[in-house]
């Protein structure tokens, strides 16, 4: 009698590993796989936004429309921290958001010297020069954003 009930349990075990080993698999193939993350569909947007702007041949027309582009790709990396550090412990969206403003200002500032200030000029290097910073500051948020999405394609971390 107790030989018999040691079979049916282990017989029962049996059946449910192999349910397991059955039902598992096909639940998860019936959940959508991980969508790699392409940064430069998360960047283009923010370039096509000012292109016109950029466009314009207008000095001061050509920077507001790269600055644009700088909060636009600004913004990209906002989601994408939301994304990253949902709880917002280890960085916050506003933690970021100052980071990024302070990061802004401090390459821009340096590129604005580097391109208009330096003793070259004598006064004056040509309007050209004077949206130059903005293009550097893009340059430097588009490589976080390649970054970012390097990560999330790593681990695999989903997100809208």
């Amino acid at each position: 009698m107790k030989m018999m009930s040691r079979m049916k349990l282990h017989l029962s075990g049996l059946l449910l590993c192999i349910s397991l080993a059955v039902s598992v698999p096909a639940a998860m193939a019936s959940a959508q796989p991980f969508q790699p993350i392409d940064a430069k569909a998360l960047i283009k947007p923010c370039w096509d936004l000012s292109e016109e702007k950029r466009s314009s041949g207008v000095t001061a027309t050509m920077r507001q429309g790269t600055l644009d582009t700088v909060l636009c790709l600004e913004k990209v990396i906002l989601d994408q921290v939301e994304i990253l550090f949902p709880d917002g412990e280890n960085l916050s969206r506003a933690q970021a958001e100052e980071k990024l403003e302070r990061l802004r200002f401090a390459l821009g500032s340096f590129y604005w010297s580097l391109y208009n200030g330096h003793v070259g000029c004598k006064g004056f290097c040509g309007t050209m020069w004077q949206v130059l910073h903005l293009a550097k500051n893009a340059d430097f948020l588009e490589q976080m954003i390649r970054d970012i999405a390097d990560q999330r394609n790593r681990y695999k971390i989903e997100g809208p």
